[in-house]
């Protein structure tokens, strides 16, 4: 079987075991979906209101995986983490519920373990550097305010992507209410599959068109300003790295072993509007949303004119014959 072949396949299949436990959410399933594939420590965040299905997809990826869970309080120490991944050196994915309910001390915690795999508790570092690699899957409730506290953009940026949930539609709420599911699904993932696959994102060839187009996208992404201020805080090398990995899957899986400036546009918010400035966003969420709508339509200009280069180029090898 080619790598593509193979990668859809594997891709089709989780996305096929996800529609099982969780109703519409056609954008989260998939974004979820790519991010476990195409990386061994993906770091992915699900945001959204209450009753959404954010814990019910978290609770199904554990099912495949030895995993810690973590119920955040406000109450919640470092110390507890550090003691819960010191008896778990096995830990393949941390689920954290609630993320926002953690108080700063433990934000901060989290921050210096996902950047430097290690902890400081009264002055004493904690290595964690021996574990594997192992994914995070964090739920954050958006209504709620009691017993929250402020997430700041740093923590925010060590996550790959962020992923909000839709509103539920009067059909996918009679499905939820009515239709048949089961509690007891299980996730049916061999590790074999997931090596494979994210072996064959890591070996993926990108000749320097492709490596031009991704950099053209990355600066325009880059430049966007409101107000002569930078919208975004700090470098978005992080969510760049991140984003070759998910076009580069998208491709494989459509069969491809090269890259389109549209590969990256069903991911570009959930990769981005986390790592901005935040006073930015609230306050002027709807030109955010209008200048991320700009780049998307800029970068599928790009796709119709590297299609129209494409024909052309195909045209006239045809007539030199």
């Amino acid at each position: 079987m080619e790598q593509e072949e193979m990668c859809s396949v594997i891709c089709d299949e989780i996305l096929s075991q996800f529609d099982r436990v969780l109703v519409g959410q056609k954008k989260v399933k998939k974004l979820v979906a790519y991010s476990i594939l195409s990386n061994s420590n993906s770091r992915i965040l699900l945001t959204g209101g209450t009753g959404y299905g954010k814990s019910t997809l978290s609770d199904f990826l554990a099912t495949r995986f030895k995993t810690v869970r973590i119920s955040m309080t406000s109450d919640l120490l470092p110390c507890d983490l550090q003691e819960l991944l010191k008896r778990n050196t096995d830990l393949r994915l941390l689920q954290i519920e609630e993320f926002n309910r953690a108080s700063e001390q433990t934000q901060s915690a989290l921050i210096e373990l996902f950047s430097k795999g290690q902890m400081t508790i009264d002055g004493n570092i904690y290595s964690f550097r021996d574990l594997h690699d192992f994914y995070v899957i964090a739920t954050q409730n958006d209504e709620e305010i009691a017993g929250m506290f402020p997430v700041p953009l740093a923590m925010y940026d060590r996550f790959d992507v962020s992923i909000a949930y839709d509103e539920l539609s009067r059909d996918e709420m009679e499905e939820i209410l009515f239709g048949k599911h089961s509690s007891n699904e299980q996730l049916h993932l061999l590790s074999s599959m997931l090596d494979k696959v994210q072996k064959a994102v890591d070996q993926f060839p990108t000749n320097k068109i492709d490596q031009n187009m991704m950099l053209t996208i990355f600066e325009k992404i880059d430049s966007l300003m409101i107000d002569n201020k930078k919208l975004f805080v700090g470098s978005n090398v992080r969510a760049h790295l991140f984003a070759l990995k998910l076009v580069k899957l998208m491709a494989l899986t459509n069969g491809r072993t090269y890259l389109l400036p549209t590969d990256i546009i069903d991911f570009i918010e959930s990769l981005y509007m986390h790592r901005i400035n935040q006073n930015v966003a609230q306050l002027n969420d709807e030109k955010v949303k209008d200048l991320f709508a700009g780049i998307k339509g800029e970068i599928k200009e790009m796709r119709r004119e590297k299609s129209l280069f494409e024909k052309s180029k195909s045209f006239i090898k045809s007539f030199n014959r």
